[in-house]
């Protein structure tokens, strides 16, 4: 067949044979179209503040991003709210003001390595509009609770914080209003020793962050508890008199003090305690002044 019988053969009926066309090419788009299935993600907004500016409004009010994915209906099952990052970028912003800023999305590791095709990723909204300010510096006291009893027989001294202070990033206005960052609590519920405990800084405020965010190390000291006991009229035993002689009066008796933990100090009986004169040296009738000599078994 020569070029000129080919093109003849072309373009013999053209209308109905574009028409035919036309119409294939509808019907395989509709036919991609239908193997196509949506699926929308709710994912956490970011917003990344690496220059001098902070945002002071704006984030209460898009806390999340609809991220809308179009792709093969067998994908879909691939694909999940962790595999997206959504965020918007103020860093390259140098002066206040209110500004509106795209939303950009970005995929995991993972769906990179997929290489899904065909892949369609729409954000809503793609566009947010933040005031921002000069972000400033501040160093505030950490603070922690202690609750719960100690063990019976002991007390917790106040908690030491290790570090004691953070330092805060935010616009200074809210800084302002800051004068300390909680770091959580510590139970030392039913403890006879002392506790440790790694705590984070509390921090719900959208508009500030803590610098390098670091673990605080809480430690309660626990310590035995001290009592004191009255001991009144404990009566004097004589050791080791002659059996010649006799002590004459009534029984001579002393009040006593003693001190010690609680735990030690509830155990105490009478009969722990010796409380005795020695009385062996004596020779002949008379009138001494003794020693008195307290012993605790």
């Amino acid at each position: 067949m020569n070029i000129k019988h080919f093109l003849e053969k072309l373009t013999d009926n053209w209308p109905v044979k574009a028409l035919c066309f036309v119409l294939s090419c509808v019907i395989y788009f509709f036919h991609q179209v239908s193997l196509l299935e949506t699926k929308t993600f709710s994912v956490p907004l970011e917003v990344r503040k690496e220059g001098n500016m902070i945002p002071v409004s704006g984030l209460e009010k898009e806390k999340f991003i609809k991220v809308k994915v179009r792709t093969k209906r067998e994908q879909i099952p691939l694909i999940s709210e962790k595999d997206f990052s959504a965020y918007v970028d103020i860093s390259s912003k140098t002066k206040e003001g209110s500004w509106t800023f795209p939303v950009s999305v970005s995929i995991s590791e993972k769906m990179i390595e997929l290489d899904l095709d065909p892949l369609e990723i729409t954000a809503t909204p793609d566009n947010l509009k933040f005031d921002i300010q000069k972000k400033s510096l501040k160093q505030v006291p950490v603070v922690s609770k202690v609750y719960g009893i100690p063990a019976h027989g002991y007390k917790a001294l106040s908690v030491h914080l290790e570090p004691s202070h953070v330092f805060l990033v935010g616009p200074q206005f809210m800084l302002d209003e800051i004068n300390e960052i909680n770091v959580g609590s510590v139970n030392i519920e039913n403890s006879d020793i002392p506790v440790s405990k790694i705590l984070k800084a509390v921090n719900t405020n959208a508009y500030i962050s803590i610098l390098d965010d670091p673990h605080i190390k809480a430690y309660v000291p626990i310590v035995s508890e001290a009592m004191v006991k009255e001991l009144p009229d404990v009566e004097i035993k004589f050791n080791s008199l002659p059996d010649e002689f006799a002590v004459s009066g009534d029984a001579m008796k002393i009040s006593l003090t003693i001190e010690g933990n609680v735990i030690d100090i509830e155990k105490f009986r009478m009969k722990n305690l010796s409380v005795y004169a020695d009385l062996s040296f004596i020779t002949e009738p008379g009138v001494y002044t003794v020693p008195v000599i307290i012993e605790l078994s």
